[in-house]
């Protein structure tokens, strides 16, 4: 219940948030130019407050907090009054509307760096890149990486972090043959160079690209049972909460991770499991039963909650810069991911990267719920990428979209006129179609990871 309101509770504020700041854009740069606002709405529906400013602008939040919009005095969407023609939309020059079209995803972008700069002078803890064990046969194994090596660079760029990791290992998938990764040992901190060889591998997995490629986390937590789930298999054989799992089927258990991938298959199969009660070691003969999970795989399922154990001090690593170096960091940041985002649009329309990445309202409402618990560092960062991809895709020359308004501005400016109202009517038509698909298939795959 707490994460359901949580999601909720992070899903509204990020949405009104980012919208607002969009829409702010526009506002600013339309009262600029000379363009008379009518109304600014953040949400759609029944309004469920209403102000006005001195110059007759209406202000509104209203029901449906799924985005929002300004309202300006234009000739096609009713009549103006010969006195306020000087401040309708489409009196301006075009190099003005322009602006205004574009202001909105331009405060996006803007309000991202202002987002990771505050993060970087807060600071940011994250998980130091290690890896944990390296399937055989894996893309990574054939490259000769090894457990407890940590992954510091990729194509030449630092990887601090999983998340830089991430990042370079998707700009290079699907781009080249070979993605260069250089690691260093747990001990001895030699440098070693490894070439991971993508140039005919296929994801399996749309939910987590490294996981296919044989690059998992260290994990270095052992498994204490949490929370046992009613009527399920752990809760029938006598697990109680604060068992800790040393042993399955004799194999010794060192980390959460290993028992997971070792109780992979054994659904249907009587299985031994070790625990330390009371720091005495008892066996328990358990069932697990099947569990199907994102993509069709069956895993065997215990119905046990693990519980939250603090990491290593030695595997976390905090980023913290002074104001002028976290506003580079914030500028090469946001440039970094706003590359990444078109890269991603490209590499799904070329059929590289599968449409299950995109992600709907339930998804980034889990993700809001997850970053406004972790902590403020890490909801901005959150607010930060959600607030590049809105610009991106903002831009994007689809009707209805800032970038179809853009579009049709282009054209007016090479042809030296206007499209037609029929033209341009048909063309948000297709746009409603393309907008409507995709955020059908965003809430498509948002429901397969909820049942997931």
């Amino acid at each position: 219940m707490h994460s359901i309101l949580f999601s909720i509770l992070g899903f509204v504020l990020a949405i009104g948030i980012l919208v607002t700041v969009h829409e702010f854009g526009h506002f600013w740069f339309a009262r600029l130019l000379g363009v008379k606002v009518l109304r600014f709405s953040i949400g759609f529906g029944k309004p469920l407050l209403t102000w006005h400013d001195r110059t007759g602008t209406a202000y509104a939040v209203s029901a449906i907090p799924l985005g929002g919009y300004v309202k300006m005095l234009d000739v096609m969407e009713g009549k103006v009054a010969a006195s306020d023609l000087h401040q309708e939309f489409n009196q301006q020059p075009i190099w003005a509307r322009m602006l205004i079209v574009a202001a909105g995803p331009l405060f996006n972008i803007i309000f991202a760096v202002v987002a990771y700069w505050l993060m970087f002078i807060i600071g940011i803890s994250s998980i130091v890149p290690m890896l944990g064990e390296v399937p055989k046969g894996s893309v990574a194994d054939i490259a000769g990486l090894q457990a407890r090596q940590e992954i510091v660079a990729v194509n030449g760029e630092l990887t601090p972090t999983w998340e830089e990791v991430s990042v370079n290992l998707f700009s290079g998938v699907g781009e080249q043959d070979f993605i260069s990764v250089a690691t260093v040992g747990p001990q001895q901190r030699i440098r070693q160079e490894h070439a991971l060889n993508v140039s005919h591998w296929q994801p399996e997995n749309d939910q987590n690209m490294l996981l296919d490629l044989g690059i998992t986390p260290l994990d270095p937590i052992v498994p204490v049972v949490g929370k046992l789930l009613p009527g399920l298999p752990a809760e029938q054989a006598g697990l109680e909460p604060d068992d800790v799992i040393i042993g399955l089927d004799g194999v010794k258990i060192t980390s959460r991770s290993q028992f997971m991938t070792l109780l992979h298959d054994k659904y249907n199969k009587t299985t031994q499991i070790t625990v330390l009660r009371n720091e005495s070691p008892m066996d328990i003969l358990i069932t697990p039963s099947k569990k199907v999970i994102d993509g069709g795989d069956v895993i065997g399922y215990i119905g046990v909650q693990f519980k939250n154990m603090p990491w290593p001090t030695e595997m976390i690593r905090t980023q913290r810069f002074g104001p002028i170096d976290a506003m580079f960091k914030a500028v090469e940041k946001t440039i970094d991911y706003t590359v990444l985002t078109l890269q991603f649009l490209k590499k799904m329309l070329l059929g590289k990267m599968s449409v299950q990445h995109i992600a709907g309202p339930i998804s980034i409402a889990q993700f809001a719920g997850q970053t406004v618990v972790s902590g403020i560092e890490h909801f901005l960062g959150f607010l930060a990428l959600v607030s590049i991809s809105l610009a991106v895709l903002n831009m994007l020359p689809i009707p209805i979209l800032d970038g179809g308004h853009f579009l049709y501005l282009c054209i007016e400016l090479v042809r030296g006129k206007a499209l037609s109202t029929t033209a341009m009517r048909y063309g948000n038509f297709v746009g409603f179609a393309v907008l409507g698909g995709i955020m059908l298939l965003a809430l498509h795959n948002d429901i397969l990871r909820v049942m997931g």
